[in-house]
């Protein structure tokens, strides 16, 4: 395995323990707000702790960030399977190539604007907590770079191992 490839696991691997940390954090987090607020309205005659509704507003794109990164990881963020079964071990690895680079690239063109757009709204604030607004909009900037290390990686270990080393999604674990 080239040298180059272990440090693209380690970093993806990374990325993806970061991602897991994120999930498990906002998830724990939402459920304490919001847990919280559903008994503070027993409590309190104005129905509960208004400052808690801002906190879902604010994690919940990190929340959804982190999830698409690990989509990307196990194979489930874009596929072009009706093509594959039709093209050579050569051909579908340049698919799968292509495909990534298509994705690298427009990532890449959408995080020039998200990045001036969270500078522009890093002078508003929530009304009761008096965060940022640019805390949704480095969301998406985070889940974009997140998106295209991951994709890079994948890139990569296709390149040195071959289509196989792509990951599969598995059917099983869809909603749809």
């Amino acid at each position: 395995m080239s040298a180059l490839l272990r440090v693209a696991d380690f970093v993806d691997d990374l990325v993806g323990r970061l991602c897991r940390g994120v999930v498990l954090v906002t998830m724990l987090a939402l459920l304490g707000v919001i847990g919280i607020n559903v008994v503070a309205r027993y409590f309190f005659e104005r129905g509960g702790v208004n400052e808690v509704g801002e906190i879902p507003e604010l994690l919940f794109p990190w929340l959804i960030g982190a999830g698409i990164i690990l989509g990307v990881q196990r194979g489930a963020h874009i596929a072009v399977d009706f093509i594959s079964d039709r093209v050579g071990p050569k051909g579908r690895v340049a698919l799968i190539v292509f495909v990534n680079a298509v994705v690298i690239a427009t990532y890449a063109l959408l995080l020039g604007p998200v990045l001036q757009i969270a500078e522009i709204t890093s002078i508003e604030q929530t009304p009761l907590l008096k965060l940022p607004r640019s805390i949704g909009f480095y969301s998406i900037a985070a889940t974009i770079v997140g998106v295209i290390v991951a994709t890079v990686a994948v890139t990569l270990r296709v390149l040195v191992a071959g289509a196989s080393a792509a990951p599969e999604f598995d059917p099983e674990e869809s909603v749809t």
